[in-house]
């Protein structure tokens, strides 16, 4: 477009040209040029850009190009460089079809100019305070107050400004100020009017208002408005409503309190390390739960804590976790030394936060000493139980053998001469001893019979009194201490038996003599007549012994003994959890050990029982026996001994052999003597076939574990346990016979 008619026009000159639903500045002429030499660098420039925070040119632009009028309008315009310098003028749009604008501004006179800037000035602030989402309340030097917003008045419960111009007390007297200590504050205290008072501005506190409905918490600031010549003309004060963030800052305390305690109760808390600066951080729970300093917050003192078998490994975890990359991770446990010299357990998990900024390693900590001590007693009792299970496979195996060798004496002691009986009492001897030791395999694998009757722990211990002090010798004293009857369903010869192993590892543990205390105690049920607990203690004033063996005092074949078997604890161990209850051991080194038998009670009413033993069988019975045992040996011998005391013998080695025989006879099999568990057959099954085909036949089992004899499934069956005597087969025949 061509300005040249109005180049040298004395007023400044623009030509806009329309892009879209915005204009672009083309030409200005010199007058314009002159005003504001950078004006030149404008053109190109939408007007949207240039009047941003004047929307209404824009809009005034488009409606005289539109409808062909020419539109004035007044306005300040501030420069295009943001600055505070601000021009009032007069703007003429003439439009030039088609797509054409000349913009003619021309500045307004100096009152004009004052003018206007004052009401812009006046608009602008009432503007900005409006907005602001504070309340806001101005005093003047009198303390009465000359402007306040739309929130001040609401606040103080006026239903506008005005309410409140030229009054001293804003607040109604149903409303209180309180301060954070909860302390009542006095109209002449109030921040807005102690600013007066002192010239010191009021920092942002904390205060309670009260009265207004619901609690409210306001940050209350004040500052003192002074004229340059240092004149204090009033005050500025401004109420933010923090009750969100108060509230908000409550429930994240209480939120946390709450976190402390779960975390406290779980053993567990979180961590921080920063790797560059060496400086690291523990929630203050972990201090208590590990026993630890709170002073060591680098790397070195906290590996110093951890057990120098794991210092090493952990040190490399770390290193190697801090030079990695963004979101890496790892899961770790060690043990941690406390200062009570204590080691536990810890499980740590953390991950590395990697930015342009630090390396930052978190993460959490739990003590699991207690899982870890349980872990090690589940393994001990898988152990156990998996040595168990061989110590009573082998224990019956070896009866069988025991089995054959004690009958073949019984079978020849009586005809052999007296030279002679002196080595078969020798070989008898030392079977009753391999007896004993298998006896002790099968405790250990809860395999033993267990034959239970009522019995009182106090009337047990003084019976076999004489017996323990003749064991410990002249140098041990014994004290005994029993309170009352503490009655138990057991059997009485293997709690003897755990008795007896107690006290001899309690001998071998004094063996310069000391002290040796037998307790027994009962605790009843909470219920009347319901059961309690039994207790039987034994305690020494021995060597004592450290952790490590404490752990292993149950373990078969662990044994301190030079000549020691490592079965007797074992066995004791075995007996125990086979009646059910529990054996323990307290021992430090050099203050002496105590074993804890712990056995369910019988109520209070209940009775004990005395055991009664019959007397020997008379020989010369009748009767037909079948004997079936898959061991030749055992099966001969024990033939040879039915058939010595005057029983009909037929003998068979399985179960389809069994079978002919009894078809075979010519009468009724009056007895089976039967072994329970033979290879690929079950003896249970056999007599179950030999009793169908005849009902009156009367069955007795035989075999080295005493579970079986608790899983006959035969009524009317008896039982005997590998190996036994003559005149213990000769009862249980005559027994069974009756």
């Amino acid at each position: 477009m061509d300005l040249g008619f109005l180049e040298e026009a004395p007023i400044c000159t623009y030509a806009v040209r329309r892009v879209g639903d915005d204009f672009v500045i083309e030409r200005v002429n010199a007058a314009a040029r002159r005003q504001n030499p950078a004006i030149v660098a404008l053109l190109g420039t939408p007007m949207r850009r240039i009047y941003s925070d004047q929307p209404q040119v824009l809009e005034d632009a488009r409606r005289a190009l539109a409808e062909g009028v020419v539109v004035e309008r007044d306005l300040p315009v501030r420069r295009y460089d943001r600055t505070e310098a601000t021009q009032f003028v007069r703007l003429r749009f003439v439009p030039a079809p088609p797509d054409h604008l000349l913009l003619f501004m021309q500045e307004l006179s100096s009152p004009d100019l004052a003018r206007a800037a004052v009401r812009e000035a006046e608009a602008r602030y009432e503007s900005l305070v409006a907005s602001l989402p504070d309340a806001v309340l101005v005093r003047g030097a009198d303390g009465r107050v000359i402007f306040c917003n739309d929130l001040a008045a609401k606040l103080t419960g006026a239903t506008a400004p005005s309410e409140l111009l030229g009054k001293l007390d804003v607040m109604p007297r149903e409303m209180v100020l309180l301060n954070e200590a909860g302390e009542l504050i006095g109209p002449e205290d109030f921040p807005s009017r102690k600013v007066l008072r002192t010239g010191k501005p009021e920092g942002g506190k904390a205060y309670a208002l009260l009265g207004s409905g619901a609690l409210r918490w306001l940050r209350i600031a004040s500052q003192p408005i002074v004229t340059e010549d240092g004149t204090l003309r009033g005050s500025a004060t401004t109420f933010t409503d923090v009750t969100d963030r108060v509230s908000a800052q409550a429930e994240l305390r209480e939120s946390a309190a709450r976190l402390d305690l779960a975390l406290s109760a779980a053993r567990m808390g979180v961590w921080e390390y920063e790797p560059a600066h060496d400086h690291g951080w523990w929630s203050p729970n972990l201090f208590d739960i590990f026993d630890i300093r709170d002073t060591d917050v680098g790397l070195a003192p906290f590996l110093a804590r951890v057990h120098p078998d794991d210092r090493e490994r952990v040190a490399r975890r770390i290193q190697m976790l801090a030079m990695g990359t963004d979101g890496d991770t790892f899961e770790d446990e060690f043990r941690i030394i406390g200062k009570d010299q204590v080691t536990r357990w810890a499980r740590v998990q953390g991950r590395l936060t990697h930015n342009a900024e630090r390396r930052h390693l978190g993460g959490t900590v739990m003590d699991v000493t207690t899982q870890r001590l349980l872990e090690e007693q589940l393994h001990r009792a898988s152990r156990l139980e998996s040595i168990g299970r061989l110590a009573g496979g082998i224990a019956h195996d070896f009866n069988n053998l025991l089995a054959a060798m004690l009958g073949s004496l019984d079978l020849v002691e009586g005809e052999a001469s007296d030279a002679l009986r002196q080595d078969l009492a020798t070989i008898r001897h030392s079977a009753l001893r391999a007896r004993d030791l298998t006896r002790q395999l099968l405790a250990f694998a809860r395999k033993q019979p267990v034959q239970r009757r009522n019995v009182d722990l106090s009337l047990l211990v003084r019976d076999v009194e004489l017996l323990l002090r003749r064991l410990v010798g002249p140098s041990i004293a014994i004290g005994i201490d029993t309170t009352g009857p503490a009655l138990v369903s057991a059997d009485p010869s293997l709690l003897e038996q755990v008795l007896v192993n107690l006290v001899v590892n309690a001998r071998e543990a004094m063996p310069d003599g000391g002290h040796l205390q037998i307790r027994v105690e009962s605790q009843a049920g909470e219920a009347a007549g319901s059961a309690g607990t039994a207790t039987l203690s034994v305690t020494d004033s021995g060597i004592g012994m450290d952790e490590a063996t404490r752990r292993r005092i149950f373990e078969p074949f662990f044994t301190t003994k030079l000549a020691g078997t490592g079965l007797g604890l074992a066995s004791s161990y075995g007996i125990i959890q086979q009646h059910r209850g529990d054996i323990s051991v307290e021992s430090e080194p050099g203050r002496g050990t105590r074993f804890i038998v712990t056995l369910p009670s019988l109520p209070s009413d209940a009775v004990a029982r005395k055991v009664t033993v019959a007397p020997p069988a008379p020989l010369g019975a009748k009767g037909t026996v079948l004997v079936v045992d898959d061991e030749e040996a055992v099966r001969k011998t024990t033939a040879r001994l039915v058939r010595s005391l005057g029983y009909e013998v037929y003998d068979a080695s399985t179960m389809t052999e069994a079978v002919e025989r009894a078809t075979e006879h010519a009468g009724d099999i009056d007895m089976l003597l039967c072994d329970i568990a033979m290879p690929g057959e079950d003896g249970r099954d056999l007599a179950a076939e030999l009793v169908r085909m005849q009902p009156e036949l009367r069955v007795l089992f035989m075999s080295g574990y005493s579970s079986d004899m608790q899983e006959m499934r035969l009524d009317g069956a008896l039982f005997v346990q590998k190996p036994f005597s003559r005149d213990e087969l000769a009862q249980k025949l005559a027994e069974l016979a009756q």
